[in-house]
């Protein structure tokens, strides 16, 4: 229940309930934690910013089965399913915005090549571009939502450090910076700063360290025997 995926994002019964209702689950009503147990099963499907409608369905067929499993009685099951469900968004913190970046991107470059769009994507044509764009987008926005889990070499303790230095030795206002760290025994990529003050676009995903290619730019890269 800490571990699986409720969609947007959310990993585990505790960050689904900040998320869709910005309370902890203690303070959920029983509708609301049926209608949260009723995503899991299907991330994409069950999505109650896509779907609410699927959710709030499968959230009375759950406490439908629970009264059949005489784990609810009739009346309260009566009452439940008409229980009002608002959801109330919080917004995510994302912490390291610049490495995430980075790694959406290598993930759309994965997806892309094993797709075989990498020609499409490069294509002069534009009509040919935009179809190849929107169908890799369409193929990574269903493979994010799935609920799959992204391993990377992220140093949050340097990656915090990365982003003071930067921030502190360039103050002046028209100068920025950017910062790359690559773990010199195993080569992995453990720190990313792409600006002073980056905030992440997904639908670029270029930052100032990393180039057109998705590749840092050598000339911010500093190798370091960590």
């Amino acid at each position: 229940m800490n571990a699986i995926y409720f969609s947007n994002g959310a990993y585990g019964i505790e960050a689904a309930s900040q998320y869709y209702f910005s309370k902890p689950t203690g303070e959920l009503t029983k509708a609301e934690l049926a209608f949260l147990a009723a995503i899991p099963n299907n991330p994409e499907k069950y999505n109650p910013l896509e779907h609410f409608d699927a959710t709030k369905k499968r959230q009375e067929r759950l406490l439908e089965q629970m009264v059949a499993n005489s784990a609810l009685d009739q009346a309260e099951y009566e009452k439940l399913i008409k229980s009002t469900i608002k959801l109330d968004l919080s917004t995510p913190v994302d912490l390291y915005p610049d490495y995430v970046t980075y790694v959406h991107q290598e993930l759309k470059n994965l997806v892309a090549s094993s797709e075989g769009l990498g020609k499409s994507l490069q294509s002069t044509d534009v009509a040919i571009r935009n179809k190849a764009e929107a169908k890799l987008d369409k193929k990574v926005k269903k493979l994010l939502n799935s609920g799959v889990t992204i391993h990377t070499a992220l140093d949050t303790k340097l990656q915090t450090q990365s982003k003071t230095a930067v921030q502190s030795k360039i103050g002046v206002n028209d100068i920025e910076g950017a910062l790359v760290v690559i773990q010199h025994h195993t080569h992995e990529l453990v720190s990313l700063i792409g600006g002073k003050d980056y905030k992440k676009i997904l639908s670029t995903g270029h930052t100032k360290a990393i180039g057109s290619q998705g590749q840092p730019l050598s000339r911010f890269s500093i190798m370091l025997p960590i």
